[in-house]
């Protein structure tokens, strides 16, 4: 409740005249919630997204190669596997209504953590797979539904994650 009020005072302060907030409970580590979210936007709401921002991380601070278990799965599926489901669910979505001309800007998180702390799970490779997505818009050809641009989010070690 206490996230829906914080959503809800941020939108009575920011919101335009005409304007609406949709809040959604989402599970990125689902494939049935991503699947979900996109459909539920695009078929309920008859919208189409301007912005994909898939910024979700699950701490994995501790974990050795010799410690990789159920948890750094999770966060892998969340950082990296449905991160590129979502982007497929709504390349889908853009295709089966024929949207061309506005592709969805989407924001992907990098990060200069290529394995350089060490101790941190499956993070590098989730980070790492996320940069191949640059490379896949442009040579698996969905530059009409997407435009990819990535944010190096730093060198920090106090996040937690």
């Amino acid at each position: 409740m206490k996230t829906t009020a914080l959503f809800r005072e941020i939108y009575e302060q920011h919101g335009s005249r005409g304007s609406r907030l949709i809040v959604l409970p989402f599970n990125q580590a689902s494939k049935v919630d991503v699947q979900s979210l996109v459909a539920h936007i695009y078929n309920v709401h008859k919208l189409d997204l301007d912005f994909v921002i898939p910024f979700a991380a699950l701490s994995e601070v501790g974990r050795m190669i010799t410690d990789i278990d159920s948890r750094s799965e999770l966060a892998h599926r969340i950082m990296l596997t449905n991160t590129v489901r979502l982007l497929g669910e709504v390349v889908t979505a853009k295709k089966a209504r024929d949207i061309t001309t506005r592709p969805a800007l989407v924001i992907l998180p990098m990060s200069p953590n290529h394995g350089n702390f060490g101790g941190d799970g499956l993070y590098a490779e989730s980070k790492l797979g996320v940069e191949s997505l640059m490379n896949k818009w442009y040579s698996e050809g969905w530059d009409d539904q997407l435009s990819i641009v990535g944010a190096i989010i730093g060198w920090t070690r106090g996040t937690g994650l």
